[in-house]
């Protein structure tokens, strides 16, 4: 079944997810400014993942940004998990 251009599959949501969940983490940090830019830039990255003209996973996010969302996925099911 062809999906319409305005739908948005699953991992389209988790990305969303964790693009707002690494927007409120850039508020909570006091010091790390190079961090919070990093968090900043990756979750706007991730708001795209998927889209129709936006980011794709394999293309366009380094080694780096991808060790980074891995350990953000890690922080936010530890913190869904304790609530």
């Amino acid at each position: 079944m062809a999906m319409n251009f305005f739908e948005i599959t699953p991992q389209q949501q988790k990305a969303t997810g964790l693009a707002e969940f690494m927007t409120d983490l850039t508020y909570k940090i006091k010091d790390d400014h190079d961090m919070a830019v990093r968090l900043m830039r990756l979750a706007e990255k991730l708001s795209d993942l998927d889209a129709l003209f936006g980011t794709r996973w394999e293309r366009d996010f380094d080694a780096d940004e991808k060790k980074l969302a891995v350990q953000c996925v890690k922080l936010m099911e530890k913190q869904n998990a304790s609530t």
